[in-house]
Parts: C-alpha cells; sequence; structure tokens
C-alpha cells in the first residue's frame, strides 16, 4: 500500500506465485532493483499548502485478458500527494458486453 508505483507490477507477478517460471522471477528481480533506487523517495509537504482532498475512483470491463475480471479501484489525493488507494479485482466474470446505463 505505500508503493502505488509498484503495485500493478507485483499484482501481476503474484497471480504466479504458484506455478512460477523464469521470466517471472526476473519480473520480481526487477521490482527489486527498482525499489533499491527508490529507497529515499517520500511525500513532501510544506507547512504554507493548503489541505485539500480529493478522491476519484474508476471501474474497468473486463481490463484483465487472461482471467477476463473486471477491476475496481479508488484513490484519494492530499494536496498532490497520494495518500491512500485501493484497487479489487471484482469476483464475477464478465460474459457479456452489454454496459449498464
Amino acid at each position: 500500500m505505500t508503493h502505488p508505483d509498484i503495485s500493478y507490477a507485483v499484482h501481476l507477478v503474484s497471480q504466479f506465485i504458484a506455478s512460477p517460471r523464469s521470466t517471472h522471477f526476473a519480473a520480481v528481480l526487477q521490482i527489486l532493483r527498482y525499489v533499491k533506487g527508490a529507497l529515499f523517495h517520500g511525500f513532501h509537504f510544506f507547512s504554507k499548502s493548503s489541505l485539500d482532498l480529493c478522491a476519484f475512483c474508476d471501474t474497468d470491463w473486463v481490463g484483465d485478458p487472461i482471467d477476463r475480471r473486471s477491476t475496481t479501484g479508488y484513490y484519494f489525493f492530499l494536496c498532490s500527494s497520494l495518500i491512500f488507494w485501493h484497487s479489487k479485482k471484482q469476483t464475477a466474470v464478465s460474459r457479456s458486453s452489454t454496459e449498464a446505463k
């Protein structure tokens, strides 16, 4: 939750934890190299900045081509810094291309 910049990569690699291959191991090594290089990155707030809180949400339809499940997510910004986010893959598989209105 504290590294939204790598969350998608970790999510994809974690789907293959039951039967990993060498390509998945290479992806994990790349993620670890990135984390090692970004250890001292963080949030910076100034005393004169206004504390505006903004929230956004989004849903995709059949966004994952592997299992054809939709993903829902939301995130919160304080000033211009991301402070919280959540993403969840839906449990039901979409079988129709009809969109609800």
